[in-house]
């Protein structure tokens, strides 16, 4: 059998008490901050999370929910659109919020299963992550948000990214485009893994078409970056779909100072429709996911978990439909060949 790691073990690696090690971990303002890093680095090398807080929360509330992003999501300007009303639906059920911006970092594990929170809501987690897990070893109650991980047993509610990349790469299928580009979020993030397989599932089906595909974060730069690269080539791009409304602003701002006329020239879709989306200047073509409806029913698979009726009945995954927002920066008019796609993708994938 696996031995647990114990504070004990992380008190004797970082060279201090046992106590200190809670502490530390607490962020007690009388542990110093050379101190308090040494007991975190060594609590996550040795994978050190507290175990009692399974047994606390079947005793006691807190009334208090952690919601957990990252620097970068907290960035994106998306994520106020998904932060803000779970904040409110939380608020309304009668919980505080709390606001974590890291997932991995061993004293932010510590806070998510000691107890101190009733549950926990998880909006920035990537493939990868052991949080999830932990949280599950641990007992207490979470949804993923807006992500999802491999292992089953989570619940999540997330847009439908597959169906809406798909139906956005065949409307510019439609439009008649045979050079595309794809410019694409980061491979450990389900949002990137299912937005490409869409993408790729109408393209790839298409005899006359040449995919190139681009990688980077889901942000502003990253367009600029593959913009630069894309339209200093002798065979450019005509339509480039990024992952993001974030990239997509980004080429749209490179394609300006290169003098490239879109949609003239060059036409380019994002996802997400965050408000800059639809400004005059941009008028971009995306695909929108309401994210309000998936907060609430986030906050839903949450509270269900944390109702004293609660049956331990199989984890509830919400997959909500996404819809393409046709605006000014597509040009003319989609092709039937979209339309006939369209309407079959939709009859077949629709929830």
């Amino acid at each position: 059998m696996t031995r647990v790691t114990t504070s004990k073990d992380v008190a004797k690696a970082a060279g201090v008490s046992q106590p200190t090690v809670s502490r530390a971990l607490a962020g007690h303002p009388q542990v110093s901050p050379a101190t308090r890093e040494r007991v975190r680095k060594a609590a996550q090398e040795l994978g050190y999370v507290p175990q009692e807080s399974g047994r606390v929360l079947r005793s006691r509330r807190t009334r208090r929910i952690a919601v957990v992003s990252s620097p970068d999501d907290l960035l994106n300007p998306f994520h106020p659109q998904l932060i803000v009303p779970l904040h409110q639906a939380l608020t309304a059920a009668g919980y505080r919020t709390t606001l974590l911006a890291e997932t991995e970092d061993a004293a932010v594990l510590a806070q998510l299963t000691d107890g101190s929170v009733d549950g926990v809501v998880l909006t920035a987690t990537d493939t990868g992550s052991a949080v999830p897990r932990h949280l599950a070893a641990s007992g207490v109650p979470h949804v993923l948000v807006n992500r999802l991980v491999p292992e089953e047993g989570h619940p999540s509610c997330v847009a439908d990214n597959r169906q809406g990349a798909a139906d956005i790469a065949a409307l510019v299928a439609g439009l008649g485009h045979t050079e595309v580009a794809l410019v694409l979020g980061p491979r450990r993030l389900s949002t990137s893994l299912d937005r490409e397989a869409g993408f790729r599932s109408v393209l790839a089906s298409g005899r006359s078409v040449r995919t190139r595909v681009l990688r980077g974060g889901h942000d502003h730069a990253t367009g600029v970056a593959a913009a630069q690269s894309l339209l200093d080539t002798a065979h450019r791009p005509t339509a480039i779909l990024c992952a993001s409304d974030e990239i997509a602003l980004g080429v749209l701002h490179e394609a300006r100072l290169r003098g490239v006329a879109v949609p003239g020239e060059l036409t380019v879709t994002g996802f997400d429709d965050i408000p800059m989306a639809g400004w005059e200047p941009y008028a971009l073509t995306t695909v929108r996911h309401d994210a309000g409806r998936m907060a609430a029913e986030a906050v839903r698979l949450l509270l269900s978990q944390l109702s004293p009726d609660a049956d331990g009945a199989a984890p509830e995954s919400v997959v909500l439909h996404a819809d393409v927002v046709l605006r000014g920066r597509t040009p003319h008019q989609p092709h039937d060949s979209f339309l006939i796609h369209l309407g079959t993708w939709r009859r077949c994938h629709r929830l």
